[in-house]
């Protein structure tokens, strides 16, 4: 058990510093509370033995990963690994333990506490448990792997930029001990305000998507039963909203998703062939294609019709109404079953 009496003593290594160590912080402080100024914890930046064991919490350092301890580092012969085999850094362990004795790991708690304070406070276990999942997946992932030489690190990767805050060769500092790790530990709480903003803003953003399936799920349940849309070609969704991947998880087999704009307007999307494609399942037809306004109303016959995208896949029309009839008259031209399978199979 961590003390609650005294300000905990987290514990990482001098000198140079890079994203794992930085986002374990990170995930360390956010997950259990600890405010940066509010005296809850003392970091210290050592690989002095003595003070790594008088820590409560030590990551990236140790040569230890034991869980039940607070130890989380990887560097030792038999560190950890995911259940997939993929080496961990000490951002991953730290992100899936799971020791504070309430169910949750280190990610999903930090995933509860960061929802919460954005006003999300009464998020649903299960949603909280998919975020901090594709969280793990999408970000906290490839810091593991560039950090064990699996994946290389773009110029523009958060993991390349952390490494930009480390001293400079020629620094004055590098002369002096004392002077380069007061200046490295600078660095680091700079880099790891800058992991900080990078991880919350990607919390938000697969909130943003977990929030978006379950309002996917519910409108091709309300599509299904005939309340909106075109079963089983159209899906119409209350508002605009991120729908591809949960389409493609779904295994919807639309061919267009219709949903309101903020400014009043309806758009018509066309669903891609594969996840991640540029092609389309159904084209919007050829003859409406870089149309707009009165050019294009004359050529589909729909009153209200806007702008149809030259790539054959959105379209925008003035209201629901004119939204639906050009996802009708684009239906048209929907192949029958056999013609759909002889193109699949490139015949």
């Amino acid at each position: 058990m961590l003390p609650t009496d005294r300000p905990l003593r987290l514990a990482t290594h001098s000198g140079t510093f890079h994203a794992d160590d930085c986002l374990a912080y990170v995930v360390l402080t956010g997950a259990l509370g600890l405010g940066a100024d509010d005296g809850s914890h003392v970091l210290f930046r050592t690989r002095e033995r003595a003070a790594l064991d008088a820590a409560d919490i030590v990551w990236d350092v140790g040569g230890t990963a034991d869980e039940a301890r607070w130890r989380f580092d990887h560097h030792q012969p038999g560190a950890p690994k995911a259940p997939n085999g993929e080496p961990l850094s000490s951002a991953g362990l730290v992100w899936r333990t799971d020791n504070l004795g309430n169910g949750l790991s280190l990610g999903q708690l930090y995933v509860r506490n960061t929802l919460a304070k954005s006003g999300f406070q009464d998020v649903a276990g299960e949603v909280v448990t998919r975020i901090a999942e594709n969280v793990r997946y999408r970000f906290v992932r490839h810091i593991d792997l560039v950090d064990n030489g699996v994946e290389r690190a773009a110029p523009t990767d958060l993991t390349a930029m952390v490494d930009a805050f480390n001293s400079a060769w020629d620094e004055p500092s590098q002369s002096d001990p004392a002077a380069f790790e007061a200046r490295q530990l600078a660095g680091f709480l700079r880099a790891s305000q800058m992991v900080a903003v990078a991880l919350e803003q990607h919390v938000e953003k697969e909130r943003g998507a977990a929030f978006a399936y379950q309002a996917v799920a519910q409108a091709w349940e309300d599509c299904r039963s005939g309340r909106s849309g075109l079963y089983p070609d159209l899906l119409e969704l209350p508002r605009g909203m991120p729908w591809q991947r949960t389409a493609f998880e779904l295994a919807m087999p639309i061919l267009y998703v219709m949903s309101p704009e903020p400014d009043g307007r309806w758009k018509l999307q066309a669903m891609p062939a594969e996840k991640g494609s540029l092609r389309n399942r159904l084209d919007m037809p050829e003859a409406w294609r870089g149309l707009q306004d009165a050019a294009l109303e004359k050529a589909c016959g729909i009153p209200g019709a806007v702008f149809v995208h030259r790539g054959g896949h959105l379209a925008i029309a003035t209201t629901r109404e004119a939204a639906l009839a050009m996802g009708q008259a684009c239906l048209a031209n929907k192949p029958s079953p056999a013609e759909a399978l002889r193109k699949a199979w490139g015949r």
